[in-house]
């Protein structure tokens, strides 16, 4: 999905400031100069906000990571212009659910950590959300159940995976499905990667303003503008 005007994407093209660079494209070439150095490395109390054994991941088992969740999203019929709402904390697996989202096309909408229903609610409605990714529990709240809870209330709302120990009924726990996939997914979901034709103009997330006067307002982010 493109929102920027034509107008302003030559503008800022012909400055240099804007190129026809992806995130993806930046993660592979990382991937292919690097390894085996380390890449992703999770906060050493982990257990405490997540639960599980922090990682120390290199571009290599990262770009395996992705690659398997890129998947497990294509097998679940998710794919270019979809939006998934993501609430993690600053872990490992947010930047792997970025980089497996955005090669799809699929729109990041980000949630902060904090957000309840209330403030969930809003955000899967305005965007049309498709599905969710979080965690079982981020610190004492238990955000897999929550989220389960609320998909009778949010009609587009199809999947809920959940990162953890334990996966509350109803959702998806997104672990054992990230492991056991299978190399003709694997395949599948590059393919629609390169059919998705994403490009540097295409939007990656929909982030939040505050709503300190309002309701939060969502602001549309392109790859580029990442950039």
């Amino acid at each position: 999905m493109i929102v920027i005007p034509e107008h302003r994407i030559r503008e800022m093209k012909a400055k240099g400031w804007w190129g026809d660079v992806t995130l993806d494209d930046l993660f592979r070439k990382h991937v292919a100069a690097h390894p085996d150095s380390e890449a992703l490395i999770d906060p050493l109390n982990a257990a405490d906000i997540t639960g599980g054994t922090p990682e120390r991941l290199t571009w290599a088992r990262s770009a395996d990571a992705v690659d398997r969740l890129t998947a497990v999203l294509h097998a679940h019929g998710l794919g270019k212009d979809d939006v998934v709402v993501v609430q993690l904390p600053n872990i490992a697996q947010l930047s792997i659910a970025y980089l497996a989202c955005l090669r799809l096309g699929i729109i990041i909408s980000p949630a902060p950590v904090q957000y309840r229903e209330h403030e969930l609610g809003y955000i899967i409605g305005k965007t049309d959300a498709a599905a969710v990714i979080t965690a079982e529990r981020i610190g004492k709240h238990r955000h897999g159940e929550m989220l389960v809870a609320m998909k009778p209330a949010c009609p587009t709302l199809r999947q809920v995976f959940v990162l953890g120990e334990t996966c509350p009924d109803g959702g998806l726990n997104l672990e054992a499905l990230t492991d056991a996939v299978t190399p003709a997914e694997r395949a599948a979901a590059e393919a629609a990667a390169k059919a998705a034709k994403v490009t540097a103009d295409d939007i990656v997330t929909i982030c939040w303003t505050s709503g300190t006067e309002a309701q939060p307002k969502g602001v549309p982010r392109s790859h580029n503008e990442w950039l």
